[in-house]
């Protein structure tokens, strides 16, 4: 189509028109530049400027709203801004949990308790949104909002568990509400609030977790139990460690082996398990001068047996030893099966089996020295009163001389002596 343009008038009147088409296109054009430049730095006269340039735009509105509220300049003119940014752009959980801070700080409940569920409303299942959610609850004093929000954060952000829990604890102090509340039913999780409880020093809550975690009847890593049974351990909560070793037999059925019988209290005596170097099997370290290997080439019975190799210095011990539950004031028995290899020393090594807690000595072997073939050592005990957890390990009393050579351990049995009947 041709548009004839003869007369000036005509002519006149297409070419205004032109100018007012570039020039509303320049004009949208500037502000498109302009608006995010200014925004780029986000001081107050430049987000002003932006907000002006593009004032459908909810994100200069934030942007304004953060500034103002953050310079203090004026709180009210903050509020404003988010609440135009939130009419914009209802969908962002930001604005709305940024419009609740502003509340928050204007003394404004009500409003400030509105803007955090329609944040949460807006965005249930991100770990930001329910960490920030969950932190203004706890402010206002809302822990059954603030656990439930934690509940999104721990089961989403595993980088944020333990603060998450820290703050569920701090907060309540109550591992019933946290378990309802806060934990989902993963053992990972239940295992980070034990290990919580564990550095916290709360004995009974801790109980409470791991009765818990075994109700859940889901399998686990064992190793991430052990630092539990230490914990028992050194609060000589000898009877509960022990129920937690039968209960994680059977969640865990691997460790049905490691469970000690009426025959043999001592767990893996014949070493013909893997060492779990924890809980109620052998407890063992590195000591580069006291070697420590399993032998499947050399034994007493069954197929392995544990060598010990002595390099020249001085060990006080092999670097292993365990835990075994006993009764007070009982009659047992000891004994266990060694062979040495080429061991000199002034001071060799001795089976020992004292008081866990007093340090009393019950069982105080003769050294082993020289190269001898399997023998056997004996020994019988009484418990005392109060001892109801004894440590089985390899010494050298004195500690002090040098020793060389290799020895072997196995088949070793700790049982209550028979009752001689008249």
């Amino acid at each position: 189509m041709r548009i004839e343009l003869r007369s000036r008038l005509r002519r006149f009147s297409f070419a205004a028109a032109c100018f007012m088409v570039v020039a509303l296109y320049l004009q949208f054009a500037l502000r498109a530049y302009l608006a995010p430049h200014l925004a780029a730095t986000p001081n107050l006269p430049n987000l002003n400027k932006a907000t002006r340039l593009e004032p459908s735009n909810a994100e200069y509105r934030e942007l304004l709203g953060r500034s103002l509220a953050l310079s203090g300049a004026n709180l009210n003119d903050a509020i404003a801004n988010f609440q135009t940014a939130v009419h914009l752009n209802p969908y962002e959980a930001r604005y709305w949990l940024d419009l609740a801070s502003a509340y928050q700080v204007a003394g404004h409940t009500n409003e400030q308790e509105q803007s955090v569920e329609q944040a949460v409303e807006v965005d249930p299942t991100t770990p930001d949104v329910a960490w920030e959610a969950a932190n203004l609850f706890l402010v206002r004093g809302d822990q059954e909002r603030a656990l439930r929000n934690f509940r999104v954060v721990i089961a989403n952000d595993p980088e944020a568990v333990d603060s998450a829990l820290q703050l569920c604890w701090r907060a309540t102090g109550d591992a019933n509400q946290i378990l309802d509340r806060a934990l989902p039913r993963r053992p990972d999780l239940y295992l980070s609030f034990l290990r919580l409880l564990i550095v916290k020093q709360e004995v009974a809550a801790a109980e409470n977790v791991w009765n818990h975690l075994i109700a859940l009847n889901q399998e686990f890593s064992t190793k991430l139990a052990f630092p539990y049974f230490e914990f028992l351990i050194d609060k000589q909560e000898v009877a509960a460690a022990q129920t937690a070793w039968q209960q994680l037999a059977g969640v865990n059925r691997s460790l049905q082996p490691y469970l000690p019988s009426r025959e043999n209290l001592v767990v893996n005596g014949g070493f013909e398990e893997n060492m779990l170097n924890g809980g109620f099997d052998w407890w063992y370290g590195s000591n580069p001068h006291a070697a420590l290997a399993i032998d499947t080439s050399e034994f007493y019975s069954g197929t392995r047996s544990l060598c010990v190799t002595f390099d020249g210095q001085n060990p006080a011990d092999a670097g292993i030893l365990q835990f075994v539950v006993v009764k007070p004031h009982t009659e047992y028995e000891f004994s266990a099966e060694s062979r040495t290899e080429d061991i000199e020393s002034a001071s060799g090594p001795r089976f020992a089996i004292v008081d866990a807690y007093t340090n009393a000595s019950y069982v105080l072997t003769d050294d082993l020295l020289g190269t001898n073939p399997w023998r056997v050592q004996h020994a019988r005990f009484q418990t005392g009163l109060n001892t109801n957890l004894v440590l089985l390990k390899i010494v050298r009393q004195p500690a002090g001389p040098l020793i060389r050579g290799k020895l072997w351990i196995d088949d070793i049995r700790l049982g209550v002596r028979p009752s001689i009947q008249p």
